[in-house]
């Protein structure tokens, strides 16, 4: 089944001294295409969440968001004496260039102000674990390419049937376009008989007239090709590429005919072909 580009998943966990939460976004992109942050330095584990990610995913705009909190506890605060120094010697500074201000004051704002409480974040967390919650957000993501699939699959074939029954009606009408043509140009020679005229030169012109508006030849390539991409949009792989060529190709034929009938009903149906047409366009950009 096919699969869509757009898609969301994540995944959390949450231990005594930290927490992970993975968020990912999916849109429709010709290529991979990674957009990855993450609130601390995780180091080397940044080039297996890439290869990890495109294996999974293969193609897309994809942006992932990893957020870690290191939670606190009362017997790992850290007062930042370092920091404390330096702030009450700035605002120290500043009072002499304006105005007096009692150290006093000057402490009490600068504990007040300033976020000086810190905790420690010496805590190794393992690489397994962060990369086992990114598979499970880049799969969550992948089940929601899949629902998503489900349903743009749904209506393609929706829109393939509608552009099959346009064809049905032009195949039907073709036939009596054909009867028609062929006894109105018989009576065109019937009324001609006494004029003289080269017979080779116009057998000629009237194979050129009727290949001109012949449609047989489209209307077979026509249904070829919807019958590759009712079979193409059933396929589980990559396929969103293959369905934007062969919606193309149907594309030429239907407008081939358009320009070949100046049958009234026949442009109705080639005009109802390319509204079902364009539908179907509409979804394989967002297909896998």
């Amino acid at each position: 089944m096919i699969k869509s580009m757009t898609g969301f998943g994540y995944s959390s966990i949450s231990k005594k001294k930290y927490s992970i939460d993975i968020e990912i976004k999916t849109l429709n992109s010709k290529y991979f295409d990674l957009n990855y942050k993450c609130n601390e330095d995780l180091g080397k584990v940044e080039t297996d969440i890439r290869s990890i990610s495109k294996k999974i995913l293969e193609r897309g705009k994809i942006d992932i968001n990893i957020n870690i909190k290191f939670l606190p506890n009362k017997n790992e605060k850290i007062f930042n004496n370092e920091k404390f120094n330096t702030i009450y010697s700035e605002i120290k500074k500043l009072s002499n260039k304006s105005i007096e201000v009692e150290d006093k004051v000057i402490f009490n704002n600068a504990l007040k102000n300033i976020d000086l409480i810190t905790y420690d974040k010496n805590i190794n967390i393992s690489e397994k674990i962060i990369i086992s919650q990114l598979k499970k957000g880049l799969n969550s993501c992948l089940k929601f390419r899949k629902d998503e699939g489900k349903s743009i699959y749904k209506d393609i074939n929706k829109f393939i049937r509608f552009i099959r029954n346009e064809l049905n009606k032009v195949q039907k009408l073709d036939k009596n376009r054909k009867k028609k043509k062929v006894s109105s140009l018989r009576q065109k020679i019937s009324d001609i008989k006494k004029v003289k005229f080269d017979k080779n030169r116009f057998e000629q012109e009237l194979f050129y007239y009727i290949e001109k508006v012949d449609i047989n030849e489209e209307l077979v390539r026509l249904d070829k090709h919807i019958d590759l991409l009712t079979k193409t949009v059933k396929s589980s792989k990559s396929v969103g590429k293959k369905l934007n060529f062969i919606s193309q190709e149907i594309g030429r034929e239907i407008n081939t005919i358009g320009s070949k009938c100046s049958d009234f009903k026949i442009q109705k149906s080639v005009i109802n072909m390319k509204e079902y047409l364009e539908k179907i366009k509409e979804n394989c950009f967002n297909i896998f």
